[in-house]
């Protein structure tokens, strides 16, 4: 009996030390997320190339691959800009792939007639703009041209074959037009039901116009109508709470780490090119730190949200319906002797079959988002 117990307790012994050894690096490798980040990665300030080096730098994220887009650049100077990323963050072990270059139905002159008809309602148009460089130009990031390439192959299949490589573990991380997710889910529907979240910046969720939704409307509004797990969206008034700043980037600096140098060059000893500001609205950084970490947002709204697609004056805004507290209770009295009819309201108190519910960010927490930025551009 003793023998046997002493047998028992090495077992147990042996079954612990083990758990505690392998426990800890399973669950450590369970914090990375699978992130693909599709970006209209315009450089070389701004909310693009600042997001990128968070997602290549964050120890949380396992990023998979960076596919660009059209929208704040054309796509052949955003691939530049995306490489020239991976180089600054010392992380050229991700792959770039050039996605798609045009809208799947907008076009310039499209623009350009419906604004001489109703006037115009984006500032800033993205390579739209009408002092754009052509689509084919591009030029060299400071220290010049990226010397890793592009992965050839489009971005469409790429977000296709990682997301059935890693199926239920892929967050799809949007920042900028939606033009490649969309052509992705139209190539092969069976993507969404495998994707673990989607991510997108881009909308408003006062309903008005927002560049990477305006640029490519039909895109969005295919993208907001597949039955995601999880959607997050991230709109253009959530990250207008946040804001560059040289204060900021001295932060960065001060503490040191690999893109110390990197931030003092292109933020602080670089002035802007003439008529422009070298700060901005961070969007594609607050959420790229809600998927970090989702206290960085303090509210959040559950809404359904579409785009309109009409080529009208309002092509391109975004369409919010929000769930009713109840009956309308106003006008009741107008409505007849009658009580009202709770039955046959009800129809009109649930939201659109063909839309999905979105968790949108409403209020960001500056100061655990300022931090958490600091933390991941000086790791």
């Amino acid at each position: 009996m003793k023998v046997h117990s002493r047998a028992l307790v090495c077992a147990a012994l042996c079954i612990l030390v083990a758990t505690f050894f392998v426990v800890p690096s399973l669950s450590g490798q369970q914090k990375k997320i699978k992130v693909i980040a599709d970006q209209d990665s315009g450089g070389p300030q701004g909310t693009n190339l600042l997001s990128l080096l968070m997602l290549l730098r964050a120890p949380e994220i396992d990023l998979l691959g960076i596919t660009t887009v059209s929208g704040d650049q054309w796509v052949e100077p955003a691939t530049v800009f995306a490489l020239w990323a991976t180089e600054q963050a010392g992380r050229t072990d991700v792959p770039v792939i050039k996605g798609a270059e045009n809208p799947l139905v907008n076009t310039p002159r499209e623009v350009e007639l419906r604004e001489a008809l109703h006037g115009s309602y984006v500032g800033w148009h993205g390579s739209f703009n009408p002092d754009a460089p052509k689509a084919s130009e591009t030029w060299a990031p400071p220290g010049g041209y990226p010397k890793v390439k592009a992965r050839a192959g489009r971005a469409a299949d790429f977000i296709i074959d990682t997301i059935h490589a890693n199926p239920g573990e892929v967050v799809l991380y949007c920042a900028g037009p939606l033009t490649n997710v969309a052509v992705a889910v139209r190539m092969d529907p069976t993507i969404v039901a495998q994707v673990k979240a989607i991510y997108i910046m881009g909308g408003s969720s006062d309903g008005g116009p927002e560049l990477n939704w305006w640029w490519d409307p039909e895109a969005a509004s295919i993208v907001l109508h597949e039955p995601w797990k999880e959607i997050v969206v991230s709109p253009f008034e959530a990250g207008a709470q946040a804001w560059s700043s040289a204060a900021l980037m001295e932060r960065i600096v001060k503490a040191g780490g690999p893109l110390a140098e990197h931030v003092k060059k292109i933020y602080l000893d670089a002035p802007p090119p003439a008529g422009t500001s070298m700060w901005s609205m961070m969007w594609d950084e607050v959420m790229v730190a809600s998927l970090i970490d989702p206290a960085v947002i303090k509210k959040s709204e559950t809404m359904y949200l579409d785009v309109d697609i009409s080529h009208g004056p309002k092509y391109g805004y975004t369409m919010v319906w929000k769930q009713p507290d109840g009956m309308p209770k106003f006008f009741l009295p107008y409505s007849g002797p009658n009580p009202p009819d709770r039955v046959k309201w009800a129809s009109h108190l649930v939201p659109p079959a063909h839309l999905n519910p979105a968790s949108v960010q409403m209020e960001v927490d500056e100061e655990k988002f300022d931090d958490l930025f600091v933390r991941i551009m000086t790791h």
